[in-house]
Parts: structure tokens; sequence; C-alpha cells
């Protein structure tokens, strides 16, 4: 089965125009990866989130409510990841995403990555320090720029594959 699947591969990518379709197929592909892994990511974040607000919740009602308010804004972002855009156009669309439009995605995609990685290692060590019962107020605002920081990569993703960048 493999022997037969690689000969095929090879055949189709003998002919004219088709390997360059396959190319854009596999970065859709990568694409696709790359956002469910920002979203098992952020997800993770968001758990450790919940647990460290009903942690404050026994003993800073205020902190957790602000924390709850960021939580939600984490759970939006995670779900306009999951749902974006993919580099993926009809044929006949006005808008065509060209291979090196896929590139920019691709590299936003990796930007996004680290931004999540950020979010979930802070939103970690924020979990530590409520088990422990440290005030945690002052850093709420790191946190939610954290957010606002993967908030605009994703809308300069957004802006490529709606063809609003030249």
């Amino acid at each position: 089965m493999v022997r037969r699947s690689a000969a095929l591969e090879k055949l189709l990518n003998i002919l004219p125009g088709f390997r360059g379709y396959r190319k854009k197929e596999y970065i859709r592909e990568d694409d696709r990866l790359i956002r469910e892994y920002i979203v098992k990511i952020l997800s993770e974040a968001a758990r450790d989130l919940e647990e460290a607000i009903a942690n404050l919740a026994e003993y800073d009602f205020k902190t957790a409510e602000i924390y709850d308010n960021i939580l939600r804004d984490l759970r939006t972002v995670a779900d306009k990841i999951r749902w974006a855009e993919h580099g993926y156009t009809p044929h006949y669309n006005i808008v065509k995403i060209k291979e090196e439009d896929l590139e920019k995605i691709r590299e936003i995609d990796g930007g996004l990555v680290d931004d999540a990685e950020k979010i979930r290692s802070f939103v970690s060590d924020l979990k530590r320090d409520t088990v422990l019962k440290n005030p945690v107020r002052d850093r709420a605002p790191q946190l939610a720029q954290l957010i606002s920081d993967l908030r605009s990569q994703l809308i300069e993703r957004e802006k490529i594959v709606r063809g609003w960048v030249q």
C-alpha cells in the first residue's frame, strides 16, 4: 500500500501545475495543525486559570472577578483561533491567497505559538502563586496584555487571509 501511494504521489508531482497545488495544500494542512496546537495550549492555560480563580475566590474575591473577565477574553481568543479562516480560497473567489501570503500566515502562526506558550507559562506561575495564597492582583494587566498581543497577531493574520494587506 505504501509503495502504491508513493508511486501515485510521484506521478501526480510530474503533472504540470500539480506540484505547486500540492505544496499549497501541505502549507494549508500545516496551518490547520498549528492552529489546533495553539488552541490546545490556550485550553490548558484556561484550565489552569480556572483553578487559579477558584483558589483566589477563597482569599481575594475581587481579584478572582478580575481574572474571570480575563478568562472570558482568553476563551474568546482561543475560539477565534480555532475557527479562523484557513489559507484556502475557492477558484471562483475574488480574493486569491498566493503562496507568499501562505508563508506570511505561517510566520504569524509561529508567533501565535510563541505567544500562546507565554500565556500558558504565565498562567502556570499564577496558579502556583494562588495555591500559596500569594497576592496576584498586580499581575492581571500583564496577562491581559499577553492576550492582547495574541489578538493583535490574529488580526494581522485575518487581514492577510481576507486580502486586506498587499
